[in-house]
């Protein structure tokens, strides 16, 4: 599919491109495109929890993120990404409880920049939200077949930051 399994292991080819094909399973970290996020983790700067895993799959990449809070970060809700800031979510969106949203979105926008930089020519795309917030990073042809496949399932659609 589109070089979907590029960056998976050699020694699990196999049996993911069966899962591919068989039942359209994309959803196996094991392919290297797929990560657990939880928006509510990364609203709160807990990065932690998915930055180690977001890591080894832009590693196979030859990229590294490297986040960290700004030194006001619980006033001004500001990160660096590989020292550019970015502010998460504003006060406003804190006070409409939407900031998770806003934060999850703002994060990987920025990520997608500085991939495109580096003329890596994937981006991530969102799915799902809240607690169960994952991040694929896809080629936009990736995205077109994944998007036509599940048509008939939109809420199943990766949406972009």
């Amino acid at each position: 599919m589109a070089d979907f399994l590029m960056y998976a292991d050699s020694l699990i080819i196999d049996s993911l491109t069966d899962q591919v094909k068989k039942s359209f399973d994309i959803y196996d970290d094991r392919n290297n495109k797929i990560l657990h996020v939880d928006a509510e983790e990364l609203a709160e700067f807990q990065f932690g929890f998915f930055l180690p895993r977001l890591n080894i799959i832009l590693n196979k990449r030859n990229f590294n993120l490297e986040v960290k809070t700004a030194d006001n970060y619980e006033t001004s809700n500001e990160v660096f990404l590989n020292g550019e800031k970015i502010q998460l979510y504003t006060k406003s969106k804190l006070e409409n409880s939407d900031f998770w949203d806003k934060a999850s979105r703002t994060f990987f926008k920025k990520l997608n920049e500085l991939l495109k930089k580096k003329n890596i020519n994937e981006s991530f795309f969102l799915l799902y939200n809240g607690n169960d917030l994952h991040a694929l990073l896809l080629t936009d042809r990736q995205f077109n077949i994944i998007a036509d496949k599940l048509k008939n399932e939109p809420k199943e659609i990766p949406y972009r930051p």
